[in-house]
């Protein structure tokens, strides 16, 4: 018989790799053809895609259970609430960076037809850390009591988190370049370590 944790294991690696390949420029660009909705509508068409194949996983999880092997207690309580307030922190703040709606692809009718383009933000939470979002789902992952079969998540899901933070960088760097690297020498990538710089950033 398979071992359970194998199973989720599994499970996680096939998320992590489906959800990278439908975000790959190739195979956006293959499905945009399919529809004239499709470049629009594709964001929210990924992100209700990836909710809903959360559920499964999520659910063998579950059904795995198995006692705490991570408990935050006694002094270490205060912690894991400063951890989740941290991440909520970062988790408003990247909302209002990116702009929630469009980055949900809520606004895929309004922007039917009209595409705009990137622009580099380094104001507000970006301007501590370059990936908010990041950090505050590797918070999340670690600030609960953990089972064996938790923290096989957590561990899987911080790996893919930080690799994903790796690859934006690429990314970012082919969009904007010298902006970008001058920004990545101010700006720590996860922990903001230092303060931010006097100097002010908005779009670029």
């Amino acid at each position: 018989m398979i071992d359970p944790l194998l199973i989720l294991a599994l499970l996680w690696l096939l998320w992590c790799a489906g959800h990278s390949l439908l975000a790959a420029t190739a195979v956006k660009e293959r499905l945009h053809g399919l529809s004239p909705l499709a470049p629009t509508c594709y964001r929210l068409a990924y992100n209700l895609l990836a909710l809903l194949s959360l559920a499964p996983i999520l659910w063998w999880e579950a059904r795995i259970g198995g006692a705490k092997m991570l408990i935050w207690q006694g002094g270490w309580e205060f912690l894991r609430l400063l951890f989740w307030a941290i991440a909520l922190g970062l988790a408003w703040g990247g909302a209002r960076a990116y702009g929630l709606r469009s980055f949900l692809g809520l606004d895929c009718r309004r922007r039917q037809g009209q595409e705009n383009p990137p622009s580099l933000r380094r104001d507000g939470v970006l301007a501590w850390t370059r990936h908010p979002w990041y950090l505050a789902g590797l918070l999340i992952l670690w600030g609960r009591d953990l089972s064996l079969a938790q923290l096989v998540t957590a561990g899987l899901l911080s790996l893919y988190l930080i690799l994903g933070a790796f690859w934006e960088e690429r990314r970012m760097l082919a969009l904007f370049g010298e902006a970008y690297e001058e920004y990545r020498r101010r700006v720590p990538m996860f922990i903001p370590w230092r303060r931010p710089s006097t100097r002010r950033h908005g779009d670029g």
